[in-house]
């Protein structure tokens, strides 16, 4: 199976960060993002990774290249500008198709604790179109509060966990999925994958099966969730980055920064 790891965005809400570098190439901790990323998938013994790029894409390539530095190959899909997430599997279509049946994409701005392995068996066992990753764990920017018929203020619950699945924008597609994509016309628009293409699966009545879990996750995409990453102490960070389920073999923690967040530019 293959990932396609979506890296083209323009990173408008990291800037001015991202006038440099793109934002899976943000340093956190001596690394890329883009690498911790690919650490987690190749924990799960994924070994073949398809990256789309656009925006500062030789920045990407220069770094990661074939991939053969984490015993892995790296193939790329090249595009002038971002097409959506729909856009971006179009493009890649023929690095995706026919590598068997199905495959992962995966969002190269965001840290996640989802158990890939753990997914991956789900969607084989449900034998669906289309896989969403959701997880329970997102935790609101503002306070809720009850109100009774009175407008008196029963109850506030600061910044509390919301408890419903989020999507984390993870997902496992079936190659079925292009002619879907499509009709939408990825060469001259872009085109999202849960704004467009799931309303017509869903409206068709075409199974979207959701894989529910509690894990925690962050969207470094954003400029809050990446000051709040350094803030945090060194144990934590060196806990969420280098984090592996019990199952998995743990990853080697190497750090060339002095503290959570590494020099501006990757080594």
């Amino acid at each position: 199976m293959k990932a396609l790891i979506l890296a083209a965005g323009k990173g408008t809400r990291l800037r001015p960060i991202t006038d440099f570098i793109p934002k899976p190439m943000v340093p956190i901790h001596g690394k890329p993002l883009l690498e911790w990323v690919l650490l987690h998938l190749i924990s799960h013994g994924i070994r073949e990774y398809v990256m789309a790029v656009s925006y500062f894409a030789e920045q990407i390539e220069n770094y990661f290249v074939d991939g053969s530095r984490w015993g892995v190959n790296i193939q790329y899909s090249y595009g002038d500008s971002p097409a959506g997430k729909a856009g971006e599997i179009w493009r890649a279509r023929e690095f995706i198709q026919g590598a068997g049946n199905y495959f992962l994409v995966v969002p190269g701005d965001t840290i996640s604790h989802l158990n890939y392995s753990e997914l991956i068996v789900f969607h084989e066992q449900h034998r669906g179109l289309v896989t969403i990753a959701f997880s329970t764990h997102y935790r609101l920017e503002v306070g809720l509060a009850k109100v009774n018929e009175q407008n008196i203020v029963t109850d506030f619950f600061e910044k509390a966990n919301l408890g419903r699945p989020v999507s984390t924008g993870t997902y496992i597609l079936n190659d079925g999925i292009m002619p879907y994509i499509e009709r939408f016309n990825p060469d001259n628009q872009i085109v999202d994958l849960p704004g467009d293409v799931f309303p017509a699966l869903l409206q068709e009545n075409i199974p979207i099966y959701g894989f529910v879990r509690g894990y925690d996750w962050w969207d470094i995409g954003k400029i809050n969730e990446y000051e709040a990453l350094a803030r945090r102490p060194l144990a934590e960070v060196t806990h969420i980055l280098t984090w592996r389920e019990a199952n998995n073999n743990s990853a080697v923690f190497r750090s060339n920064s002095q503290g959570p967040i590494g020099d501006l530019m990757p080594d």
